[in-house]
């Protein structure tokens, strides 16, 4: 009988707290943003003193204040990543493509996201004659290639070898 009134009291409590008012908590709303915003991962820095991007933005700088601040970063590379490039660039003038691959493979699970690691990838696809990988492996490269614009270049060069090779 105990167990009975126990139970019966908490489905009671539950079912009146289910039926309880819920009363959202009142915020003061602003639609203006705060007066300073501080750059994330970086120091606050004055915009009016950040250089003209217009050149780049095809805007006004007036129009886009921020535009100046967003810069993409190169990352330092881990030392066994430098050393699985330095290898696999040697592979590649010892005329050794396949190799180089598989090095560079390897070099994807250290950091996928360098741009370096697929244009190599690239280059090796492109020696061992699979022009179509190449291609697929340079735009790759060129994804990742914002703050690498010497990356950037060899890329496009590749790709200039592989349009020139498929004609």
């Amino acid at each position: 009988m105990k167990k009975f009134c126990f139970y019966l009291i908490v489905m009671s409590l539950v079912v009146v707290s289910a039926c309880a008012q819920k009363r959202p908590v009142s915020m003061p709303q602003s639609h203006l943003p705060p007066a300073s915003v501080p750059e994330i991962g970086g120091p606050s820095t004055d915009q009016r003193n950040m250089p003209d991007d217009s050149a780049v933005s095809g805007q006004d700088a007036g129009q886009n204040p921020l535009l100046s601040a967003v810069r993409p970063v190169q990352r330092p590379r881990p030392k066994a990543l430098a050393r699985m490039i330095r290898n696999a660039e040697n592979q590649l003038k010892n005329r050794q493509p396949q190799l180089a691959f598989s090095t560079l493979e390897q070099a994807l699970y250290i950091d996928g996201q360098d741009p370096l690691v697929w244009h190599l990838m690239a280059r090796a696809q492109f020696d061992q004659g699979n022009v179509v990988q190449a291609v697929s492996l340079a735009k790759k490269s060129n994804s990742l290639a914002a703050a690498y614009p010497d990356v950037k270049e060899k890329n496009a060069a590749l790709l200039r070898k592989a349009q020139g090779s498929a004609d």
